[in-house]
C-alpha cells in the first residue's frame, strides 16, 4: 500500500468513528435505550459509509461505545435494554428505607437504660 492509500484509509475510519459517535450521542440524547441496527446502518449509509451489518457491529465493538449489539438492536453504553427494564414488573427488591428505620430503632433501643 502506498502512503496516500494508508492515509486515506485511516481518514475514512476516523470519519466513520466520528459519524458513529455522533449518531449514538443523538440517540442517547433522545432517551432511546435501544437503536435498531438496520436503521443505524442506513443512516450511516446516507452519510456515505456503506457497510454490512456484521462490519457495523465489529466497528461498534472495537470502538467500545456500546454495551451490546446484534443484528436487531444496539444498546449504547450507560443504557439498559428495554427487556431488562420493565416498568410493569413487580418490585422484587427489599424496602431499604424500612430496613434502615428498623436498624436505627433497634440501635436506639439498645442505648436506652433498662
Amino acid at each position: 500500500m502506498k502512503i496516500n492509500e494508508v492515509l486515506l484509509f485511516e481518514l475514512y475510519f476516523d470519519d466513520l468513528q466520528l459519524a458513529i459517535k455522533d449518531r449514538i450521542v443523538q440517540q442517547v440524547g433522545s432517551d432511546v435505550s435501544e437503536i435498531p441496527t438496520e436503521e443505524f446502518r442506513k443512516s450511516l449509509a446516507d452519510d456515505g459509509f456503506l457497510m454490512s451489518t456484521d462490519e457495523l457491529i465489529k466497528a461498534l465493538n472495537d470502538m467500545e461505545v456500546i454495551d451490546s449489539a446484534d443484528e436487531n438492536s444496539i444498546v449504547p453504553k450507560g443504557k439498559i435494554a428495554n427487556d431488562v427494564t420493565d416498568p410493569d414488573a413487580e418490585d422484587q427488591g427489599v424496602d431499604v428505607g424500612a430496613m434502615a428505620d428498623d436498624q436505627a430503632l433497634g440501635a436506639v433501643k439498645d442505648n436506652l437504660p433498662q
